[in-house]
């Protein structure tokens, strides 16, 4: 569907938590250590944490989709279309801005995912049933392959993070942590404040305009379809409870400058 592939958290902690409060990896309280979640990634602090904290590759695509804008033009297999901004993935690069992807070994990549979510953690499921859907109707392989490509490069979900792992404790921990990510940048409220509605026309300098006045500093890519905004990429640095604006962002924008559908 979009370029970066073929395919198109649980709770965000709170910012309250003391900085120096939390273990390595947040779902392993058992684990040795704690981790700063002031840190951030491909920043002088990131170099002495460790990596079950924050990512080796900090350096992260976050992609939001408007699938009311790519079902506009193409054919999706869906009952419904959502007409919230949902999500597509969040696609760790190195902090030179280098993609990494396919991280993993053949033990890691799964083909059961929606089973281990909704074994491990109902409610995350359920958030990933709601806001991070397939156009093609098939989420299961849409999340095998987000995990498989892009989770499989999250260091904080590795194994070896967790002191007594459990089956399907990585995919809670990156699933997690993107949700938390998508919800601390979510392009509708964005969107909502500038009073940016569906059926209209806009042009990108008005939409990055909008989005930079919800978040600062933040740097995107504005991805069409048809000549309709159907996917937003934005750039951040990790951080291990969401991400930091700043990031610059590698990807250009492919929509007309002078007119947008929405």
């Amino acid at each position: 569907m979009f370029a970066r592939s073929a395919f198109l958290l649980g709770s965000l902690m709170l910012a309250s938590v003391s900085a120096k409060a939390l273990p390595f990896n947040p779902r392993d309280a058992a684990a040795d250590g704690t981790c700063d979640v002031t840190a951030v990634a491909c920043s002088n602090a990131a170099s002495t944490s460790n990596s079950c904290c924050l990512p080796t590759n900090g350096h992260i695509v976050l992609s939001q989709q408007w699938l009311t804008g790519y079902c506009a033009t193409k054919s999706c297999q869906l009952d419904t279309v959502p007409t919230t901004w949902t999500l597509h993935g969040a696609w760790p690069d190195t902090c030179a801005g280098v993609n990494k992807e396919n991280c993993g070994d053949d033990s890691t990549q799964y083909t059961d995912i929606a089973t281990q979510v909704q074994n491990i953690d109902a409610n995350l499921y359920q958030e990933m049933i709601d806001i991070w859907v397939s156009y093609t109707g098939d989420n299961e392989k849409f999340w095998e392959h987000e995990w498989n490509t892009h989770g499989s490069c999250w260091s904080p979900a590795s194994q070896s993070c967790f002191s007594n792992f459990q089956t399907g404790q990585d995919l809670q921990t990156y699933f997690s942590w993107v949700i938390s990510l998508r919800n601390q940048f979510e392009m509708g409220a964005a969107f909502d404040a500038a009073g940016i509605t569906t059926g209209s026309s806009y042009t990108a300098d008005q939409i990055r305009s909008a989005i930079t006045a919800t978040y600062p500093g933040l740097n995107v890519a504005l991805r069409c379809t048809g000549g309709y905004l159907s996917e937003v990429y934005s750039a951040v640095y990790a951080t291990s409870t969401g991400g930091q604006a700043g990031a610059p962002m590698s990807d250009s924008d492919s929509c007309d400058a002078d007119s947008i559908n929405f």
